[in-house]
């Protein structure tokens, strides 16, 4: 996965066009666009907490700045399409330092075979990403699905009807998000859209470093589904289960004795639209990772067992305030096993 480029590189490749087409939208009679888009976002998570932090946070403090950049053309020629997008991110994740990072987030090219179906090859979201939380109404996520997310080298097929819509990708020598090797990645989603209940199936499955890193094989499984009750309340469903083979040794730089453990994560969730400005949104969320069970055979006993034992739980209640349709002020607090107290966003989109 590619995660870093130099600044110049990276704003070189955006503005190489005239600075007219780089600003302006373009639409052409026949169906020939280009668009430039971004968000600003500033927010981040507070009371992060060092008992309950799994892989969240590369560090546990009072405030863990979250604030985030992207800006994007995309367009189409007859009938190719293209993206270019670009993101200013910190390094938040665990074993990152919290700092600011440019990265090309999306980079590819596609073909536009109808309305329907289309094809994109590149730097992209595998199949999967676009919908692993697709039964959650929190808007910064709760429960991670663990799916692939965006990856280099990567052919996706995708088709979108009325009510039905699929898509299948495969991604050459895939990445973990900290850079660590994972092997072909292969996922997948199907989903079924309606006024009234909606419903997306995902399953993935990975080759595996095969020694170089401690990722070996794995296969996934994920759904969400949404239920809208009245039109103003919604309930949703979000959840996964994983067999994910982690190697438990190592001799110098080669991984050894993978062994299979299994995870579990689910969400339900629930949201109340007032009015176009303001809808509240809850929910209750539980994981399970047999890593974290000290009973487990594979269990590495050169770690502290997690306060919060083999599993944890937690609850959310929050808001979206949207005082223009291209702005959104989030804030949600959270009680239980959560990894923070809650978190606070304003993004501007465009």
């Amino acid at each position: 996965m590619l995660k870093k480029t130099t600044v110049a590189i990276a704003l070189a490749s955006l503005f190489c066009m005239t600075t007219a087409s780089a600003v302006t939208l373009q639409q052409e009679d026949n169906g020939d666009y280009l668009d430039l888009y971004g968000e600003v976002g500033v927010g981040g998570h507070f009371g992060t907490n060092s008992d309950y932090n799994h892989d969240e946070f590369y560090d546990t403090k009072g405030y863990v700045d979250d604030s985030f950049a992207t800006l994007g053309v995309k367009g189409q020629r007859s009938n190719y399409i293209y993206r270019l997008e670009l993101d200013y991110q910190r390094r938040n994740w665990l074993g990152g330092d919290g700092e600011f990072e440019l990265a090309i987030d999306k980079m590819y090219v596609g073909y536009m075979f109808d309305d329907h179906h289309w094809v994109e090859l590149g730097l992209t979201d595998t199949a999967f990403d676009e919908y692993d939380h697709f039964g959650d109404f929190t808007f910064n996520k709760s429960v991670e699905t663990g799916e692939a997310g965006d990856q280099e080298n990567t052919v996706k097929y995708e088709a979108k009807f009325d009510h039905l819509l699929y898509g299948v990708s495969y991604s050459y020598e895939g990445e973990h998000k900290n850079g660590s090797p994972q092997g072909d990645i292969v996922n997948g989603y199907v989903g079924w859209m309606s006024d009234v209940v909606s419903v997306v199936a995902g399953v993935e499955a990975r080759g595996g470093s095969e020694g170089e890193s401690k990722y070996g094989e794995q296969q996934l499984f994920g759904l969400g589904m949404r239920v809208q009750v009245t039109s103003d309340i919604a309930l949703g469903l979000n959840g996964f289960i994983e067999d994910e083979d982690l190697a438990t040794r190592k001799s110098g730089d080669v991984y050894l004795a993978y062994e299979t453990f299994r995870n579990y994560g689910l969400t339900l969730s629930g949201k109340y639209q007032l009015n176009e400005s303001w809808e509240f949104i809850a929910s209750a969320n539980h994981e399970e990772y047999e890593s974290w069970d000290v009973e487990s055979p594979n269990y590495d006993f050169t770690e502290l067992p997690a306060e919060y034992g083999k599993d944890r739980r937690w609850a959310s209640v929050g808001f979206n305030y949207r005082p223009a349709r291209d702005i959104v002020l989030s804030v949600e607090g959270r009680v239980g096993e959560a990894p923070e107290a809650g978190y606070a966003y304003v993004r501007m989109y465009f």
